[in-house]
């Protein structure tokens, strides 16, 4: 999102790249963990806001939380997922038979297609049309600015406790 890069590269044959520092310092991240819901001919989009980086542990939380609403409708909940490393971490493999028993079923992406989850245009169209292209002066506007984003597209926070891991 228009982010000041937050590193830099020396000249060949020297020993380290140089760290340069970005506004807000090693918190300034938001991430969003999502799914996105095909129910008949209708779309709802549910996600969990995460400060700071994604690890396996908000994921493993996040899977959690939809199982806990799958196993009470009833209906079964396919997850897509790609590649990315908290995707396909051991905590997430172990619990995999325990989330299918409870509805929820995870279904793997072939590497390097994005493409095939329906989730990345709703990202695409998040970050490139729903949120201003500027720089943001503190985590705090850049979350407000992801939050209303978000509303505009009818998202529904899933309650779960992330991190708690």
């Amino acid at each position: 999102m228009c982010l000041p890069p937050t590193h830099t590269w020396t000249l060949k044959g020297q020993p380290h790249q140089h760290r340069v520092r970005n506004r807000w310092g090693s918190g300034g991240r938001i991430n969003l963990i999502g799914t996105l819901c095909l129910e008949g001919e209708g779309k709802r989009l549910e996600y969990s806001v995460i400060e700071g980086s994604c690890r396996s542990g908000e994921v493993k939380d996040y899977l959690d939380a939809l199982a806990e609403q799958a196993q009470p409708e009833g209906k079964p909940c396919v997850v897509v997922l790609d590649n990315a490393s908290f995707h396909t971490a051991g905590m997430i493999r172990e619990r995999e038979g325990e989330w299918e028993a409870r509805g929820l079923r995870l279904y793997r992406l072939p590497a390097y297609c994005p493409h095939l989850n329906p989730i990345e245009g709703v990202w695409r169209r998040l970050k490139g049309f729903l949120m201003p292209r500027r720089f943001y002066d503190s985590v705090a506007e850049l979350k407000a600015a992801v939050l209303h984003a978000l509303c505009l597209l009818g998202a529904v926070e899933v309650p779960c406790s992330l991190g708690d891991t």
